[in-house]
């Protein structure tokens, strides 16, 4: 936990994944919830110039912390110090002629034309073509799932090659659909319980998350399984190595958020659409379970960080026991 580069890499994937959750947010669940609100109902603007922060400040962090990541990387492959990074054009070297600088310059790109469908004017005020929303969720997928192309997942060959990053990038782009509208949800549940009449439009909202959380939840789960397999290598090597071991904490972390998600699909969102009392005790039930699976998956983004800097055993059978070696 000595290098810099795993609480860049936390950051960055933090920031990002809460960019992209907050634009997913807004267009496919908060959207749909506003026209249940009512014509009076506050809480939708408080709402959206909650959300449209939330993108804001992950872009920002996103740019910033992808930019030291950038440098530190950079740093490593030249071996040079930092002050020759900048005077001997190693970063010009690294940005033009490595995959990963190329891979980070399509990532500047995509977070720049992201910017600027946020900075459009309507965006707080709802009046929203549908195009731009379009847009606006391919840019922020996009600046998600091709994280993968910072990862292990990067250098197959063959049909493995292609299989692995795909899967990689799903995998991105379904956190962010999840774990990266946690916060938002938690946000529109505080602001929906200071109006009675708008429990009705909690309620479609949760609902809602809950069924794209389903879709999500099995989208990691299969990806998972294919990256697991490209890159633990065997079963034994789960427990066997670093990287086996931190991968199994991190689907330890998962199922405990699925085990919450299914408690809030089956036992709180229900309740939203009793009576007044039952509404308020559900809603603040659901805002306190979504701010834990935030925390959650907050630990995972930096177990996933970890992993990037850990040597898989299918990739580095070196890193493997050498008792394992003679299991095969």
């Amino acid at each position: 936990m000595n290098d810099p580069l795993i609480y860049v890499r936390a950051v960055h994937f933090a920031a990002a994944i809460a960019a992209a959750g907050a634009i997913f947010f807004s267009v496919f669940i908060a959207g749909p919830a506003f026209c249940k609100s009512g014509a009076g109902a506050r809480w939708p603007i408080t709402l959206r110039t909650q959300l449209a922060q939330i993108a804001w400040i992950g872009l920002l962090v996103a740019a910033v912390s992808g930019a030291a990541w950038f440098v530190l990387v950079a740093q490593s492959m030249s071996d040079s110090t930092f002050a020759d990074l900048f005077s001997e054009g190693a970063l010009w070297t690294v940005l033009l002629q490595t995959g990963f600088g190329r891979a980070w310059l399509v990532r500047l790109i995509l977070a720049c034309l992201l910017a600027a469908t946020l900075a459009l004017p309507f965006r707080l005020r709802g009046e929203k073509p549908l195009a731009v929303d379009a847009v606006t969720v391919v840019l922020a997928g996009g600046l998600v799932g091709t994280l993968a192309f910072a990862g292990h997942a990067v250098g197959g060959r063959g049909i493995e090659g292609t299989i692995h990053p795909a899967a990689d990038v799903a995998h991105l782009i379904a956190a962010a659909a999840w774990v990266g509208m946690l916060l938002p949800l938690a946000l529109l549940l505080a602001a929906a319980a200071h109006e009675v009449a708008s429990f009705d439009a909690a309620h479609a909202a949760t609902r809602r998350f809950s069924n794209f959380g389903l879709v999500s939840v099995g989208v990691l789960l299969l990806t998972g399984l294919i990256n697991a397999l490209y890159l633990a290598g065997s079963v034994p090597a789960l427990a066997e190595t670093d990287y086996g071991r931190l991968l199994l904490i991190k689907v330890a972390l998962f199922f405990v958020m699925v085990a919450i998600a299914v408690v809030n699909r089956q036992v709180w969102t229900p309740r939203l659409v009793q009576d007044a009392s039952a509404g308020r005790d559900a809603l603040s039930r659901l805002r306190r379970n979504a701010a834990i699976e935030a925390g959650l998956g907050a630990i995972i983004i930096v177990v996933v960080a970890v992993l990037g800097v850990t040597p898989p055993p299918a990739l580095h059978p070196q890193a493997v026991p050498e008792t394992q070696h003679h299991s095969h």
